[in-house]
């Protein structure tokens, strides 16, 4: 690569735009600071001190053009593009390709990238503020930095493979040994996992494979992305917006669906629901396990997403509303000698069962018609509109904060247990739906006060506080606070 007069050593310059430049037709030239984009098919830098091409973006655009149509999309193609010329203008700005830097010090730079992308003028390296400062860009998000992290292990990755083929196509034609050491980029060489992700890896195979290969330990080489701040939001319906929601659902159908998300169901299980699982004398319904993919001996087509109980746990007044929607389905479900309960009342697609329609289809009419009862009765939300999934979340809100069992000390269930009852492979995804809101503080506190001003009066204290759950979920379901 060409040296370039870029040190460590420059004073801090006011950010150049980028500009365009008019040239033939069909071509734009884009003027960065230090680099001038030739936007063709593919795109070109080149050096402004120099004019000299550079020469591994160049090569990496090339392979990339040369893919479209055989591994990439030409959307894809761009995306990966953008990442790399970000990339290579990082590595021009911090001196990383002056020939200046050792290659313990260069390696290190090029894994400040997602730290130019995303914490840009407040990074904790002084060289890669500068160069954000020179370049005049704009910081990102963590989560979109992922994109512009894989263009340049892309461009890595090519630019290594690339160099291989030259250094193996000189030694054939010379007959001479290869000029160019052999190895991978330190950047590429595969990576010892974490503690922690092994965990994951660990709890999300166990059921089918007890122990890990050697091959689970590494990972695949290349810039790691940045980690996006997990800030959990709330997901579930608001607990007093729950009745009011299901009492003006637009049509049967819906009223259904939504009921069924409040006891677990996922809409595709929804879906999915025969009539024979269905037991109105005994109030029972079921989910059955399709080509026994809940078996976990089944090692082939483990992975559906289905519930290990086949029997489906609903919680009051939840369950009773459950049977009201049915009843109100039932009466006009369309004359059809299909096993599914759920067919469409849609003119276009009336009788159809609805697991046979494109699921984004349904899903997205379904949530639109979520969204207009929402806006219908002025609900405001944490998370803005309301989808279908988040009648699932309830269901684990509920679980954890809300449902009594006799004997035990405070209201909700253990986390094991609604993982069992939500069909969750992972605890820690039932962490995220079974938030603890706090219920048992208001429960224990309410139940004491009760039980001083009541003393003497014989009832011991899980009295009261059945008398507190009760108040409190009456007070929530119908005028109580957001929650």
């Amino acid at each position: 690569m060409r040296k370039s007069k870029i040190g460590h050593g420059l004073k801090q310059s006011k950010p150049k735009a980028a500009t365009k430049k008019q040239s033939a037709p069909g071509i734009s030239i884009v003027s960065m600071n230090s680099l001038t984009l030739i936007k063709s098919e593919p795109p070109r830098l080149y050096e402004n001190a120099t004019g000299a091409p550079l020469g591994f973006y160049n090569d990496f655009c090339e392979h990339l053009w040369g893919e479209i149509g055989l591994r990439y999309k030409r959307n894809s193609v761009l995306g990966m593009e953008k990442g790399g010329r970000f990339f290579a203008e990082f590595l021009y700005e911090t001196g990383a390709l002056s020939g200046r830097l050792d290659s313990a010090t260069a390696s290190k730079t090029m894994h400040l990238f997602s730290s130019y992308l995303v914490k840009g003028d407040e990074a904790k390296d002084a060289i890669v503020r500068q160069a954000f400062l020179r370049t005049g860009r704009t910081k990102i998000s963590a989560s979109s930095a992922g994109q512009y992290i894989a263009g340049a292990n892309l461009m890595l990755t090519v630019c290594s493979e690339i160099t291989f083929e030259q250094a193996e196509m000189i030694s054939v034609l010379t007959d001479l040994k290869p000029q160019v050491p052999m190895s991978a980029l330190p950047e590429l060489k595969p990576r010892v996992r974490s503690s922690q992700e092994m965990a994951q890896i660990h709890a999300n195979t166990l059921q089918v494979k007890p122990n890990l290969s050697p091959a689970a330990k590494t990972s695949s080489g290349g810039l790691r992305p940045p980690k996006a701040d997990k800030t959990r939001t709330t997901k579930h319906i608001g607990i007093s917006h729950i009745l009011p929601m299901l009492e003006h659902a637009p049509t049967p159908v819906d009223g259904l669906i939504w009921a069924m998300g409040l006891g677990s169901l996922r809409l595709s299980e929804s879906v999915g629901v025969r009539l024979e699982d269905i037991d109105v004398t005994n109030r029972i319904l079921r989910v059955q396990d399709p080509h026994g993919l809940r078996d976990t001996t089944n090692k082939e087509s483990f992975g559906f997403k289905g519930r290990k109980t086949a029997v489906v746990t609903m919680f009051e007044p939840f369950k009773s509303r459950f049977w009201e929607k049915l009843g109100e389905y039932m009466a006009v479900r369309p004359h059809s000698d299909s096993p599914w309960l759920l067919l469409s009342l849609d003119a276009e697609t009336y009788g159809m069962p609805l697991c046979e329609l494109k699921s984004s289809s349904v899903n997205r009419a379904i949530n639109r018609r979520i969204q207009a009862t929402q806006r219908k009765l002025d609900l405001q939300a944490p998370q803005g509109n309301y989808s279908s999934h988040d009648f699932r979340h309830s269901f684990g809100i509920w679980a954890r904060n809300y449902v009594t069992i006799p004997g035990r000390p405070k209201p909700g269930l253990d986390l094991p247990e609604i993982q069992l009852l939500m069909g969750h492979a992972s605890l820690q995804s039932t962490e995220i739906y079974a938030s603890d809101l706090g219920i048992h503080t208001l429960v224990e506190v309410d139940a004491s006060n009760e039980l001083i001003y009541d003393l003497g009066a014989g009832k011991d204290i899980n009295f009261y506080r059945g008398q507190a759950y009760a108040r409190l979920g009456k007070e929530l379901l119908n005028k109580g606070p957001l929650a």
